[in-house]
């Protein structure tokens, strides 16, 4: 079994016997590159590219129910094995009904008991939703699970698992296309960062001093979070190499994100919106970080240049088009000695299994960039969608 597969059987497991209303439909959670030639054409078909088929949630069509669907839409979601009960509760899971309406499905009670109500159905704020939407799966209680079962959320969905193929050593895939200077970019993609993400030359070669970039990719409005798509990103390489978690509550942070930032001396009041306190990771450099803060780092998404905030300009090389920093090639192989991930052996890694890591030579040397506050739940509502949306 692959690593890629192995890291979301691992994450699949736990959860306590499962009841749906339907048969689940298995082909679903089977990442792209895992269909066949055949099949990967009916996705697209759907309007699905492979990171929007590999992130549950994420592609348009999902926010469709059975009855809004195109004829062709439905033949081809015939082909994969759906109908109009499996479609709009495995992929729909009946958001795009009425509150009356899911009554008449026989659905409401299992939202009420989730905590939701008429009115926050139709909520504008994510203040409004229910306390359930800011909770990972595994903190739902026993009975919780078995209602979120009933609305066909089990771990994998609930919990946006990324079946994304990532042989690098960081928790998700690297974003390259990010690290290019703007000018080494194409016209069509400087008119996405310029005028759908509000980028300019300069925050664009600087990373983290943009404002698209102090928010989670699902609480981006529509036309930022449309632009990001385009690019490339999608939920989990946004929240944590661009926004490397600041816009979390404290209460988002499990396992192995909870460990990280508290192997980096964060703690609830320091993580406050008006903390004036912060650790002493936050003003050092990378290269003065032990192999424990720089496992941190790496779990959140930075490397040296971005920790040390340094000019993207001065990490690229403008003669082979390549960043100089991090590549894909580079960082699929053994991790350096310096990096000790093994501290994430009890907590599990987004990533590789760090039982099955291969540490390597020491390679690196970068000042803190955790600074920031939190706004926004790692599961909150996407209102800009008008929709919840779990992550």
């Amino acid at each position: 079994m692959s690593i890629v597969l192995l890291s979301i059987a691992t994450m699949m497991t736990g959860v306590t016997s499962q009841s749906f209303p339907m048969e689940k439909p298995s082909i679903r959670y089977q990442p792209f590159a895992n269909l066949d030639e055949n099949t990967q054409i009916v996705v697209q078909q759907l309007g699905y590219t492979a990171s929007t088929w590999n992130n549950h949630g994420l592609a348009n069509i999902e926010r469709e129910r059975w009855d809004t669907l195109t004829s062709s839409q439905q033949e081809a979601a015939i082909q994969l094995g759906f109908g109009k009960k499996s479609w709009d509760c495995f992929i729909n899971h009946y958001l795009a009904y009425t509150w009356v309406q899911l009554a008449t499905l026989g659905v409401q009670d299992e939202y009420v008991k989730l905590g939701w109500t008429d009115t926050n159905w139709m909520a504008t704020s994510s203040t409004d939703v229910p306390f359930t939407e800011s909770l990972w799966w595994d903190e739902l209680s026993v009975s919780e699970m078995a209602t979120a079962n009933g609305l066909c959320f089990f771990k994998a969905n609930w919990d946006r698992v990324d079946m994304n193929p990532n042989p690098s050593f960081f928790p998700h895939p690297l974003p390259n296309f990010r690290y290019k200077p703007f000018t080494e970019l194409s016209v069509e993609k400087q008119n996405i960062v310029s005028s759908m993400l509000n980028y300019t030359e300069s925050t664009w070669n600087n990373l983290d001093t943009a404002l698209v970039e102090k928010n989670t990719f699902l609480n981006l409005n529509e036309e930022a979070r449309n632009g990001a798509l385009e690019l490339g990103f999608y939920t989990h390489t946004w929240d944590c190499y661009i926004n490397h978690y600041q816009a979390y509550f404290w209460s988002s942070f499990q396992e192995d994100l909870l460990l990280a930032v508290t192997t980096l001396g964060w703690t609830e009041d320091m993580w406050a919106d008006d903390a004036e306190a912060y650790p002493l990771s936050e003003v050092t450099p990378w290269a003065d970080l032990n192999p424990n803060e720089k496992a941190a780092a790496t779990r959140l998404c930075y490397f040296q240049e971005i920790w040390d905030t340094v000019p993207m300009t001065q990490w690229y090389d403008y003669e082979t088009k390549k960043n100089t920093a991090v590549t894909a090639d580079e960082y699929s192989g053994p991790v350096p000695s310096e990096i000790n991930l093994n501290i994430f052996k009890d907590t599990g890694y987004a990533g590789r299994d760090p039982e099955v890591v291969i540490l390597g030579a020491l390679e690196n040397t970068n000042s803190a960039s955790l600074y920031g506050t939190i706004v926004s739940s790692w599961m909150v509502v996407t209102l800009s969608i008008g929709l919840f949306i779990h992550m």
